[in-house]
């Protein structure tokens, strides 16, 4: 599902900000959480936009073979996303298959996220 900026009341809102609506009003960490999270994965593939200029990146949290998750921010460094939370607590969290609290730990930071994809 990917999110389009669309005018709310006469202002255009950007994709950060529309995910931020849809957080806050409709409870879209949840539904990503419940919806786009297969159960058993052994991938997680989160999109995330930009707060500043709505560039986009990827994080994926995939299991090892000891079958615990371990979080790939690709090409980016880890703390250009502003997490304010150690990576190994993302991990940790998705270990427990608390989805919905890594999305908002991570929207906690400069970026949120816009879609997730997995696979068992």
């Amino acid at each position: 599902m990917r999110i389009q900026s669309y005018i709310y009341g006469m202002k255009k809102l950007t994709q950060n900000q529309e995910i931020k609506r849809l957080n806050s009003e409709e409870g879209y960490v949840e539904f990503l959480a419940e919806q786009c999270v297969v159960e058993n994965a052994r991938e997680v593939r989160i999109h995330t936009v930009a707060g500043m200029c709505d560039n986009k990146h990827l994080m994926t949290l995939k299991k090892n073979i000891d079958g615990d998750f371990k979080l790939s921010t690709h090409i980016q460094a880890y703390s250009n996303f502003g997490i304010p939370f150690d990576k190994y607590e993302l991990e940790w969290e998705a270990d427990n298959g608390n989805f919905d609290k890594v999305f908002k730990m991570i929207n906690a930071g400069f970026q949120v996220v816009e879609e997730v994809k997995s696979r068992a």
